[in-house]
């Protein structure tokens, strides 16, 4: 596959035993996707150029699916120090007038975590790194540069310079490069970006405010979608604040980012003397999709396979659902228990999810970015008519998608949607705990039963059980109300605290769900024949996907 001139990599009596997986880059998208694997017993090895965490703030927010992932890591209590929920938003238009609230979505929340949190990056990597440190099946290679690599149908062969120069060789069945927005790897495969038209030049200033002056600052995160000066204001853990100030096209770029520059920027605001400037960068805001997120061995994740405008606060969210996708797939390929081609559904389900994801940033950037006056006000207006003359309330995470392709029972109830996460107490422990934690990430039957069987349905349910367990699935019945009736083999009887699982599954309707490692809906059903069907459905996308893909309810 690719190579480079002076790079010999058919030395291979010198190359260590290969890797299960390399990990290229080890960012928050990397060292993520290292603990997963790590977790799951995989042999890894992480390759990174830089020696140390990067220093400064660059993504400042992620989603309740991000802190599930870190939930499965085992880190969630040890980033509250670095975390912050996320407040609600206002977006202010023409004059200051208020033309659109986000809210997040009311409680008990689906997964239970907040549906959104600020963070502090360097701290959160930080802790993630520790997390990768716990695994001995994982080695980090700090100051190890990728110069070249060859896909031989078997492995991927790499080699790699460190500061003094020196180039070694290592070996992986298969790479995953996390290698960022200008990821190395991606130019070595020579893959493009299909741009969604947006590229417009913004400036991000990170500044830490004393503490005597942020009672002046909004207690909200705002949009200013002013023609004068676009804007957007984020609340940060602690007296983080974060601006972000959309930049005339073409203007001379020399000293955007100078003192004086930056203060009259924070005037409206601030003054010198009221905080101190942590950090000012200029971006190119870009909508770009990779045409394809893998080649042979090697895949694609994170900012380089995708980047997306910053205003749905998704970018870092985007690249973390990309490890918890290939996670349980590259287990599954590389134990032997599915077909190197279950890793094609991870484009096939991964770039249409980031697409719809990054059209939404794209839309919402559109709002703020207009710079012409009168265009601006008719926004305002219409808005207001399009709303029965109110500003309108819209809730953060319905604008999230579920997937729409890949290994999902299209047509199912719920299939393609995330699993919700409430407290449970089980069958053997009267504590509280989340649903996740009584189980290691696999398939699971999730059924919604206050019977004393399943599905009220005695031999159909002993089927259903037998036919999960062929398939190394978990059975959990939920339970709302009642004592747990006896233990049944091969099920785990739950009872939840506050109903949220119970309405989901009316809501749907459905009586049940199979539920991907990953924690996406395959698909939902009401009668133990659907199940059985859904259970049979999935073994087959798992072994030939599309099988799976062209199942239908």
């Amino acid at each position: 596959m690719a190579k480079e001139a002076g790079d010999i990599l058919d030395e291979k009596e010198k190359e260590e035993a290969p890797f299960d997986v390399a990990v290229i880059g080890y960012g928050p998208v990397g060292v993520t996707l290292a603990a997963l694997l790590g977790r799951a017993g995989l042999r890894v090895g992480v390759f990174e150029k830089s020696r140390e965490i990067f220093a400064q703030p660059r993504a400042v927010g992620f989603d309740h699916d991000a802190m599930r992932i870190f939930q499965r890591i085992g880190v969630a209590d040890q980033l509250a120090p670095h975390i912050a929920p996320f407040s609600d938003g206002e977006y202010f238009g023409v004059g200051g007038r208020l033309i659109r609230r986000v809210r997040r979505i009311p409680p008990p929340y689906p997964l239970t975590w907040d549906p959104n949190y600020t963070c502090d990056q360097p701290g959160m990597e930080a802790v993630l790194r520790g997390a990768v440190a716990r695994f001995a099946n994982v080695r980090v290679y700090l100051g190890e540069e990728l110069t070249a690599m060859e896909d031989d149908g078997i492995r991927v062969r790499l080699a790699l310079r460190d500061a003094t120069g020196t180039t070694r060789r290592r070996a992986a069945r298969y790479v995953v490069a996390c290698d960022g927005a200008s990821s190395p790897v991606r130019r070595m495969l020579g893959i493009a970006f299909d741009s969604m038209q947006y590229d417009e030049p913004w400036v991000v200033v990170d500044v830490r405010v004393e503490d005597e002056h942020l009672a002046k600052l909004p207690a909200t995160n705002v949009q200013y979608c002013q023609p004068e000066q676009p804007c957007t204001f984020i609340t940060c853990p602690g007296n983080h604040r974060r601006w972000e100030f959309m930049m005339e096209r073409g203007a001379p770029t020399e000293g955007a980012l100078s003192e004086e520059r930056l203060w009259q920027l924070l005037s409206r605001w601030l003054k010198p003397g009221q905080a101190k400037i942590w950090r000012a960068s200029a971006y190119q805001f870009h909508a770009l999709i990779a045409r394809d997120w893998r080649r042979g061995r090697v895949l694609l994740a994170g900012d380089a396979a995708h980047q997306t405008p910053p205003f749905l606060g998704q970018g870092m969210c985007q690249g973390l659902r990309d490890t918890v996708n290939l996670a349980w797939k590259l287990d599954l390929v590389v134990r032997g228990k599915a077909p190197d081609a279950l890793l094609d559904s991870y484009t096939e389900e991964r770039r249409p999810h980031v697409v719809e994801t990054t059209r939404m940033a794209k839309e919402i950037g559109q709002l703020i970015s207009e710079r012409d006056p009168e265009r601006a006000r008719l926004r305002d207006e219409r808005i207001y008519a399009d709303n029965g003359g109110e500003a309108p309330t819209v809730l953060r995470q319905d604008m999230i998608p579920g997937l729409s392709a890949g290994l999902i029972a299209i047509g199912t109830p719920k299939a393609g949607k995330v699993f919700p996460q409430p407290m449970v107490k089980s069958d053997t422990d009267d504590s509280l705990r989340l649903l996740d934690d009584l189980a290691e990430p696999c398939a699971r039957l999730v059924i919604c039963s206050d019977g004393d069987t399943p599905l009220a349905d005695a031999a159909g349910t002993n089927t259903l059980i037998a036919a999960a367990r062929a398939q190394s699935m978990l059975v959990q019945v939920l339970r709302a109300t009642g004592a747990i009736p006896p233990r049944i083999d091969g099920v785990a009887f739950v009872q939840e605290k506050d109903g949220l699982l119970h309405d989901w599954f009316a809501a749907a309707p459905c009586r049940g769900a199979l539920v991907r490692p990953d924690h996406y809906v395959f698909g939902g059903f009401n009668t133990v024949a659907e199940a059985v069907a859904l259970v049979q459905a999935y073994s087959a996308g798992i072994a030939n996907q599309t099988k799976a893909s062209e199942y239908r309810s």
